[in-house]
């Protein structure tokens, strides 16, 4: 009877046991775990998995794990854009005449033909920007993309250098029927009266272009090419999902800004109505530069990852200047960049930072 009794407490006990092991299984299910992450000072930070890990983006500064620490606007980023884009039921595209058969005859020169795309390596420059035109030249020489790009003058003191230097099948004059306004042939400095009109007229060649069903791979003459693969790997970015692609934008902070100094760009109806409103804007409000001007634009249309038409380089390939010059990016990850763009220096600092990079040629 005992014996009996003690495989009954037994068979008792095992059930309890599994009933509070099923129980506790069960609450944990239903209960948000708590997570433990080590950050690089070895502190303790305890999150909840069910919920958002809150860590600010000036948290991540601090901590030294961002390499896109530009958490103070621009001045250009913070005027205030009042003029609102175009719905895309109610815009229509515009009618250009044909260009005269000097710039035909350029583009058909220069143009490079893969597949569907007729690409056009395309940069906008005064007398002012001659050098940096004349070393952004050099750079393509020394990545092997000379054979074919354009440049657009804005006046013919920079036509007359190109010539003079042998470029000139690679160089034209905008038509004066082009550009809204008339513009300086200094250096315009970053920022100041000739700047806005100047990265104006870049959005209208490049508008122009489209309409002549060119896909323009556009670049500021301030940058220095320095990978011979750069023309492959930006193809194949562009056709990495078939046709949803329309854009390539170089950035200026991580998923937050575009820059508007380089960019490949089909000529579909989003793009053109893209460059339009940005005409628009910068038309209505001459202070507001091109690089605003779109960023606004871009506020109104899809930027998910899976349907989004537009796609952002990656920062530390295309660093802009102060990730380059004064963060090291990406040389400290052992990385080399496709291009180094010398912004955010004004005058004269431009050639400084490329001479002390070994990216000034001339």
């Amino acid at each position: 009877m005992e014996r009996v009794f003690i495989s009954k407490r037994f068979l008792i006990t095992i059930l309890c046991t599994v009933f509070f092991i099923s129980l506790a299984t069960l609450l944990s299910s239903l209960l948000p775990r708590q997570t433990w992450f080590m950050n690089n000072n070895d502190n303790v930070i305890v999150q909840p998995s069910s919920e958002p890990i809150m860590t600010s983006y000036t948290d991540s500064i601090a901590n030294g794990d961002n390499y896109n620490n530009d958490i103070v606007p621009e001045k250009e980023d913070l005027v205030q854009v009042n003029t609102a884009p175009t719905q895309p039921d109610i815009w229509k595209p515009k009618r250009f005449d044909d260009p005269d058969m000097t710039i035909q005859k350029a583009i058909d020169r220069n143009v490079r033909k893969e597949n569907r795309d007729k690409i056009l390596l395309v940069a906008v420059a005064n007398l002012g920007m001659s050098d940096y035109t004349l070393n952004w030249i050099e750079s393509l020489k020394r990545t092997e993309q000379d054979e074919k790009f354009l440049v657009f003058a804005i006046d013919a003191e920079l036509q007359n250098i190109l010539v003079a230097a042998g470029h000139a099948n690679h160089v034209v004059k905008i038509p004066e029927e082009w550009l809204h306004k008339k513009l300086s042939s200094g250096f315009a400095k970053w920022l100041d009266n000739d700047y806005t009109p100047i990265t104006h007229a870049k959005t209208l060649v490049v508008e122009r272009l489209l309409y002549m069903n060119i896909t323009a791979w556009f670049s500021d003459v301030d940058i220095v090419f320095t990978q011979k693969g750069i023309y492959r790997y930006l193809l194949d970015k562009l056709n990495a999902r078939g046709s949803v692609t329309q854009v390539l934008f170089t950035q200026e902070t991580e998923q937050k800004i575009i820059n508007s100094g380089f960019y490949v760009m089909r000529p579909t109806d989003l793009n053109k109505r893209i460059l339009d409103d940005t005409i628009v804007i910068q038309d209505k409000q001459p202070e507001v530069t091109q690089q605003r001007a779109i960023n606004r634009v871009l506020d109104e249309i899809d930027l998910s990852y899976h349907t989004s038409p537009i796609v952002l380089l990656d920062l530390p390939l295309f660093p802009h200047g102060r990730l380059f010059f004064e963060r090291n990016v990406p040389t400290k990850y052992n990385m080399e960049p496709m291009i180094v763009h010398a912004n955010y220096r004004v005058g004269d600092q431009k050639r400084e930072a490329l001479k002390n990079a070994n990216l000034w040629y001339l």
